[in-house]
């Protein structure tokens, strides 16, 4: 399965200093994604898409941080 970032999600990586390899290793791990999909990992929240079987487009990127003194847990949530 092939990972895309948009410019939007690789500017948010970025700024939060998380390798962007990390990322895609953990996406390709998942399970099937049906259409659009919000994941929980351990280095913040992303936002997925799927556009075929082979391509996934990970829409944006949410650093942990934000989520301080909220309840975080890795899962998913479907839109």
């Amino acid at each position: 399965m092939r990972v895309k970032f948009s410019d939007h999600a690789l500017q948010r990586v970025e700024e939060s200093n998380v390798y962007i390899g990390s990322l895609k290793r953990e996406i390709r791990t998942l399970p099937n994604i049906e259409g659009k999909l919000r994941w929980m990992t351990k280095y913040g929240v992303l936002v997925l898409e799927k556009v075929s079987e082979t391509l996934v487009i990970v829409k944006t990127f949410i650093a942990r941080h934000k989520y301080k003194g909220k309840k975080y847990h890795k899962g998913c949530n479907t839109f």
